[in-house]
């Protein structure tokens, strides 16, 4: 990591995104608080983060071929610009109106959502292609300690200003850390290497192209399969932001302040992961640490379920986001080695396609779970689809036990 940190390029990147993922991480912490608080406010949150799933899993065909056929710096680029005009103008609607409604709080969780699915897969193209190859593992486990310490940053703040500020003022400061964001990986030089490649081969449909990513998988089912299970604890957590707010305020009766204290915790072990995980990588292999951090991360979600208060959903949370954390830097790094550049944004996309249609699904099972019998049982499926993820997983370790 500190031959890493000696490349400007890298400090211009860390720095860039520790400030636009802080105040992303506030706003995605106040979002779903203040919408949980409302009247009716439980049904509203589900049903809008339905309705973003489904449109950004609509969408996401279309942004991995546009990511392999354009410039990952303009992309990349573009996500902060977006996320900028994006915010300031909700901001300057709430700060205008006086306060905001359940629309308000759906567009900018919407708002939100776009801008992680806009931002994420243009990084990690843009990174692989300026980054060498033998610092991957540690590349993965640095982005992951950043984005994680900023989201403990946030859960630490969280709390302090949605009870002090308004939201049009805590979007004006997430409008600003986007803006800064931009200014600062504007100045990181890159060439488009493999538009060259792009420009020769033939112009796919979206679906097409994600069609050729899945070929390009189904050539290595093992691999496929590794791939798809251990994205299961990040799909949990995902699925998860919808029923942690939950969970605290009606099966703990928690305050603000032990929702913004979990994700602290949470981001600590996830931090953790990302220190100890490339060392763990390069001792072991990815094949034999991911059933690891799987193991407990299920192990955090069984606490979730059997034991309901306050302390051992804080042990809970940093069992979560270890295992989370340690699964993605372990998958991002096989990634990065396993998946040619050139079909990097296409295999991307086949991912996130699965992720989001996985996600809708077990969203819409969860909104019906919490209506009917609360958080707990809802914690409880997800946790089974966990374990059956974490036999695949084992079961296709040797596809990577001699590397990354």
């Amino acid at each position: 990591m500190k031959e890493l940190l000696r490349d400007f390029r890298i400090r211009r990147l860390l720095l860039a995104n520790i400030t636009g993922s802080i105040g992303a991480g506030v706003t995605i912490f106040a979002v779903p608080w203040l919408l949980v608080q409302q009247p009716g406010g439980t049904t509203t949150y589900g049903t809008v983060t339905l309705v973003t799933t489904i449109v950004l899993f609509l969408f996401m065909p279309y942004y991995g071929v546009w990511v392999d056929r354009h410039s990952r710096k303009t992309m990349l680029l573009g996500s902060e610009l977006f996320g900028f005009a994006a915010t300031a103008v909700m901001a300057a609607i709430c700060l205008l109106q006086g306060g905001y409604g359940p629309a308000s709080l759906a567009a900018v969780y919407f708002c939100g959502m776009l801008y992680y699915t806009l931002h994420y897969p243009a990084k990690y193209a843009f990174l692989q292609q300026v980054i060498d190859k033998s610092q991957y593992q540690s590349l993965t486990g640095l982005m992951e300690v950043q984005g994680q310490t900023a989201m403990m940053i946030a859960g630490g703040l969280g709390p302090i200003l949605v009870e002090h500020f308004s939201l049009g003022v805590i979007l004006g400061l997430n409008a600003a850390t986007y803006l800064f964001s931009f200014s600062i990986q504007s100045t990181i030089p890159y060439r488009s290497t493999h538009l060259d490649d792009t420009a020769a081969a033939p112009r796919l449909s979206a679906w097409r192209s994600i069609a050729e990513g899945w070929r390009w998988l189904r050539a290595r089912p093992q691999l496929t399969v590794f791939f798809a299970a251990s994205l299961m604890p990040f799909i949990t957590v995902m699925v998860g932001n919808y029923l942690f707010p939950i969970y605290v305020a009606q099966t703990l009766g928690a305050d603000a302040w032990v929702f913004g204290a979990g994700e602290i915790v949470f981001a600590v072990g996830a931090i953790l992961a990302g220190f100890s995980l490339p060392r763990l990588i390069a001792t072991h292999s990815a094949g034999r640490t991911v059933p690891v951090t799987m193991g407990l991360f299920a192990l955090g979600a069984a606490v979730l379920v059997l034991f309901p208060s306050i302390p051992l959903y804080l042990v809970a949370a940093v069992l979560l986001g270890y295992g989370n954390a340690g699964s993605r830097v372990a998958r991002s790094a096989a990634l990065l080695h396993l998946v040619d550049n050139k079909v990097m944004g296409r295999v991307g996309s086949f991912f996130h396609a699965y992720d989001r249609v996985l996600r809708t699904v077990l969203t819409s099972a969860v909104i019906a779970i919490v209506a009917a019998d609360g958080a707990r049982p809802a914690f409880a499926l997800l946790l089974g689809l966990v374990l059956i993820s974490l036999v695949a997983v084992f079961r296709c370790r040797s596809v990577l036990t001699v590397g990354p």
